[in-house]
């Protein structure tokens, strides 16, 4: 069934690279000074117009790619954009100036769904969120974003309730979260409230503090039940965002292979805690509205983007683990012709649409997967206790095209 799992996802994802930008920007509703999706922002034309000229970068792309390729007779080329990259590198590390955080921590909500009347009311979704400075908001005034804009377009798009929680650590690299954080989710799993995880939370880089309807999340998890059994949180879905701050310290050995083995060791401890029923969703991370010069953009997308393949190798060889590739250029470019500009101050970071947008998005993304494989398994269990498929029908048998490795019906078992 793992396999078969793994498998329903990643044909579901595999494919929507090419056609997730049709959808909607799921940016109804934000407001850029509060931290919140509850008013429509103004945006001047300079800054639409701006937005959508940094975005223009298919030519340097090329370029880089071409340049950086192995296999690239042009070596003198290729060794002064790399001397031009480096400067460049070097430059920003200098004098790039860390944004504050946000004034408040928001690591914990619910985001309720409202059934039409009539309507039975559906089991609450629990999601969690892991990873780098992307969880704890740098970028936002007020709160983080993220957890909350992933558990709002999830909510939408499932018509579920949704309780979240999100960990994360600035700067954190794979091998840093899976350290700093692996321990927390076992204590959340068991039921541990924030309040409890709150002297391990502590500095400027671990954010983890507010307590936002933390009974939705927790449910009855470390309450026996008739058996006596301790019963425990079951996450439904926990999204892991990192990568940037791994090939980051590529100078100091973190290639995309050391980032792969290090993520994997993460997994693994992840799955061992959350169990097999857990969606483990492992999102690529768009680069192409920051504001690095070129070349350095473009060497940076060029790089994110190998470091991205080593997370979609992964999604195809471990069960209930799914790669989500990132937005197109042509969505970027709708999404600022309706709100301006996505990235902070810091030309790194989201600001607060960035993190509404992207989050919204990648929360309906992860929705239509979990529609999708639980109409497919619940199309296959009909399927199975159907009479027609089986060895007592005579429909289904192997002189029947019904039935056969051609035909979808009768072929669960």
């Amino acid at each position: 069934m793992a396999g078969c799992t793994s498998g329903i996802f990643g044909s579901f994802w595999s494919g929507y690279g090419s056609s997730h930008d049709e959808d909607s920007e799921g940016t109804s509703g934000i407001d850029r000074s509060r931290g919140r999706a509850d008013a429509e922002p103004q945006v001047s034309p300079e800054e639409v117009e701006m937005a959508l000229d940094h975005l223009n970068i298919s030519f340097m792309r090329r370029f880089t790619k071409i340049m950086f390729n192995p296999t690239n007779p042009f070596i003198a080329g290729a060794s002064v954009l790399g001397s031009v990259v480096a400067c460049q590198t070097a430059y920003m590390q200098g004098t790039y100036e860390p944004l504050p955080h946000p004034q408040e921590d928001r690591s914990c909500g619910f985001e309720a769904y409202e059934m039409p009347s009539g309507e039975p009311a559906q089991v609450t979704k629990r999601l969690l969120v892991l990873g780098d400075s992307l969880v704890i908001g740098v970028g936002c005034d007020e709160a983080p974003l993220m957890g909350q804009s992933l558990a709002k377009g999830m909510s939408t798009k499932l018509r579920n309730n949704v309780a979240w929680r999100s960990m994360g650590i600035d700067g954190g690299d794979a091998r840093t979260i899976h350290s700093t954080v692996i321990e927390d989710v076992r204590l959340a799993v068991n039921g541990a409230a924030l309040t409890q995880l709150g002297n391990r939370w502590h500095g400027e880089r671990c954010r983890c503090a507010r307590v936002d309807h933390e009974d939705e999340f927790i449910g009855t998890a470390g309450v026996p039940d008739s058996s006596g059994a301790v019963q425990r949180v079951k996450i439904d879905v926990c999204v892991v965002l990192c990568g940037l701050n791994d090939f980051k310290r590529l100078w100091k050995g973190r290639t995309a292979t050391v980032f792969r083995r290090d993520l994997l060791n993460f997994l693994t401890e992840l799955r061992s805690v959350l169990g097999p029923e857990c969606l483990l969703v492992l999102p690529a991370l768009p680069l192409e509205p920051t504001r690095f010069p070129e070349p350095l953009r473009s060497f940076v997308i060029y790089i994110a983007e190998v470091y991205d393949e080593m997370k979609a190798e992964l999604a195809r060889e471990l069960a209930m683990t799914s790669f989500i590739p990132k937005p197109t250029v042509r969505w970027w470019r709708r999404v600022h012709e309706k709100h301006g500009g996505v990235i902070s101050a810091d030309g790194v970071h989201p600001n607060e649409v960035g993190y509404v947008v992207f989050g919204k998005w990648l929360g309906q993304v992860i929705a239509k997967g979990l529609a999708s494989r639980r109409d497919t398994i619940a199309a296959r269990i009909a399927a199975s206790q159907s009479p027609i498929g089986t060895s007592r029908s005579p429909i289904g048998t192997a002189q029947s095209p019904i039935g056969t490795a051609q035909s979808p019906i009768g072929t669960a078992q």
